[in-house]
């Protein structure tokens, strides 16, 4: 390094963390003296008063230096100028002193404004806060080795303008600590949809992992990723020409109606499979007809069509009106002024099926909607005066394919990479916490995912030096993917993992966790309700570090302690709970699972029998159990989903007694 250069992190706009020294670090020409010079901001009164704190240090061989500054109490501005003998200079304006977080994890702490727009208008509209911060770092990954310096971020304010690429789970995070604490909050963010908890760790950390350091280290020869790189693109791109050039809807214009003979009938939304698709791959045309009137004729309107599996691609009356390549992200369109017409109309979906399921899925709503008949984003209802688009569509299939596409290396997910690349510049930045989004897809791991997040937690408290930092995790929400909830509660899928993930908090020291079970969609991977997700982190956090200052539970009801009596018609069960807040409720999100407590199991040798449970009082769950043998355990939420009302404990923080936080999965002996 030949000129004096800081870290991305120590930029204009960052929060620094209070209480911790200053560490300032960066890159010049070896043996050069920098001197360091923070310049604090007071106000005293009517007077302002500016007092500089200095440090100095020397340029390693390496050419990197490193200095550190007292700490400060939060709520100080600030003004850091960097200079170096040879007269070079870099000044830093606006730094703040306040809580910063280290927020990572996959695609549900990833998911950003930008998706959540419109079930969050109101946030957006009131979010101008110079008090929050975010450091966004574009997903990256490095096989070579851990970075200095992150390649992307810049640390923006919370406002409207910004809020489209902010993380809507770190926003409601950084929202309630602020709310509570009158301080500033800054969110260091990196995280990477689909990526495991492998990628997030550092070969030292991976020592009892051989194979998973070998994997990474291929990664790490330059010539090997290009050649990995240029294989995928040729294996992708082949497939895709080929279903493309065979599709004889492309080549016949079918966007503005597929032809009258070979139509097939199916009813939307649905998986293919139960329309006689079953492991369809290649592309699918469907249509249906609707009849709009003067509300809609002439006028700019919206079409929403749920998420579909793979790609698709949406016109009205021969316009094209939106595509989207994969099937996560909810397909909202917008039809031009003078697309819809007074009368009859036509809307065309071609769907790309990549890999065999096919869907348009079961439980989104299909609707055209315009200001007229405005939709709530958080219903499933159609609000009144909208075109319902349900219900029987035509199709014709454009293209049959032989097979699916190749499969591809996703380079980004291997070992080690995501660390390197995104976590490890960060790890001289000092940090208050972290927060931890993920386990989606390491939900086929348990106890092997409770050890690397403790290697993880470990690891990272060494790099960072502060053995104290609390590690929050969010257990995963409800998630069905459309599949039916197992019968008896017991081999499933997130139920274990979510088991794993609750053994991480009784294993692995100062690692915490939150309960999401509500704040899932069943048929949506990636659900809306960020609000849950982010609000319960920062409860946890602030019971932790600022005891007295949540009026709520941070968490929900705990069973501690359970009798098992015998009775004429067989055994009462009683749980009595703690922490119930101003008393335990039964509630259901989903008005359609309202009307009884129906997630626990009674377990009795090898049997798991479901069993109906009943709140006794505030403070105690009961269960008639009518099986002849005594019970020796119970099971509750051990499914992908819930299927009735769950218990939660009550806070009347607002002034009226409303359910807080829910009673976590578990898996007890009697």
């Amino acid at each position: 390094m030949d000129e004096l250069k800081l870290p991305r992190l120590l930029t204009d706009g960052a929060v620094l963390q209070k209480n911790k020294p200053v560490h300032v670090w960066g890159w010049d020409e070896p043996g050069l003296r920098v001197d360091c010079v923070l310049t604090a901001h007071y106000e005293n009164g009517q007077v302002e008063e500016d007092v500089d704190y200095k440090a100095f240090c020397t340029v390693s061989d390496e050419g990197s230096f490193s200095a550190f500054l007292p700490a400060f109490e939060p709520g100080l501005s600030f003004t850091l100028k960097v200079s170096d003998e040879k007269g070079n200079s870099v000044t830093v304006k606006d730094l703040v002193t306040g809580a910063v977080w280290f927020a990572s994890g996959q695609s549900n702490m990833d998911v950003t404004f930008d998706r959540i727009k419109d079930n969050y208008p109101e946030v957006i509209a009131a979010s101008e806060n110079s008090l929050i911060r975010f450091f966004d770092i574009t997903s990256d990954t490095e096989y070579s080795g851990p970075l200095d310096d992150p390649r992307t971020g810049e640390w923006k304010c919370a406002k409207p303008e910004n809020m489209y690429t902010i993380s809507g789970s770190c926003y409601f995070f950084a929202k309630r600590m602020n709310d509570k604490l009158g301080i500033p909050v800054g969110i260091v963010h990196a995280s990477l949809g689909g990526s495991h908890i492998s990628s997030w760790v550092s070969k030292e950390m991976l020592a009892d992992y051989p194979e998973l350091i070998e994997e990474s280290e291929k990664y790490g020869d330059p010539e090997y990723r290009e050649s990995v790189i240029r294989n995928n693109e040729k294996l992708s791109s082949e497939w895709f020409a080929e279903c493309e050039q065979a599709d004889q809807g492309r080549s016949e214009n079918w966007n503005e109606g597929i032809p009258e003979d070979g139509r097939g009938k199916m009813n939307l939304p649905t998986f293919f499979a139960d329309a006689g698709l079953e492991g369809f791959v290649g592309t699918i045309w469907l249509e249906k007809k609707f009849t709009a009137g003067e509300m809609f004729a002439g006028k700019a309107a919206k079409l929403w069509l749920g998420t579909i599996t793979d790609t698709d691609e949406a016109y009205v009356n021969g316009t094209f009106v939106g595509t989207i390549a994969y099937q996560y992200p909810p397909r909202k369109y917008n039809i031009p002024e003078g697309v819809i017409r007074e009368g009859e109309n036509i809307v065309v979906l071609r769907i790309r099926v990549d890999g065999g399921c096919g869907r348009v899925t079961p439980g989104k709503r299909l609707m055209i909607f315009n200001d007229l008949c405005k939709a709530d984003p958080w219903s499933d209802e159609l609000p009144e005066g909208a075109i319902d688009l349900s219900g029987e569509w035509e199709y014709r299939i454009g293209c049959t394919m032989d097979k699916n596409p190749p499969a591809t290396d996703p380079i980004n997910w291997h070992p080690m990479g995501l660390y390197n690349a995104m976590t490890a510049p960060c790890t001289p930045y000092p940090i208050e916490g972290i927060i931890w989004y993920q386990g989606e897809s390491d939900a086929y791991m348990t106890d092997e995912y409770v050890e690397l997040t403790r290697i993880q937690v470990e690891g990272y408290r060494k790099l960072w030096g502060d053995e104290n930092i609390p590690y929050i995790l969010a257990q995963l929400p409800n998630f069905t993917d459309g599949h039916s909830p197992s019968e008896d509660g017991s081999k499933g899928g997130w139920d274990e993992f979510r088991e794993a993930q609750r053994k991480i908090t009784e294993t692995v020291p100062g690692t915490y966790m939150t309960v999401n079970m509500d704040s899932g969609e069943d048929n949506d991977l990636h659900p809306m309700n960020k609000l849950d997700v982010g609000s319960r982190f920062a409860d946890v956090a602030l019971d932790l570090l600022y005891p007295g200052v949540c009026d709520r539970p941070s968490q929900g009801p705990a069973v501690s302690g359970v009798t098992c009596e015998k009775t004429d018609n067989g055994y009462e069960i009683v749980m009595s709970l703690s922490n119930v807040g101003d008393g335990a409720v039964a509630y259901s999100p989903d008005a359609k699972k309202r009307g009884a407590i129906r997630d626990f199991s009674v377990v009795c040798g090898e049997k798991i029998v479901p069993s109906v449970a009943e709140l006794a009082d505030d403070s105690h769950i009961r269960i008639l159990f009518t099986g002849e043998e005594k019970p020796d355990g119970l099971r509750y939420l051990q499914r992908n989903t819930y299927i009735g009302e769950m218990i939660y404990n009550t806070s009347s923080e607002t002034g009226e007694k409303k359910p807080c936080k829910l009673m976590a999965p578990f898996i007890m002996k009697i």
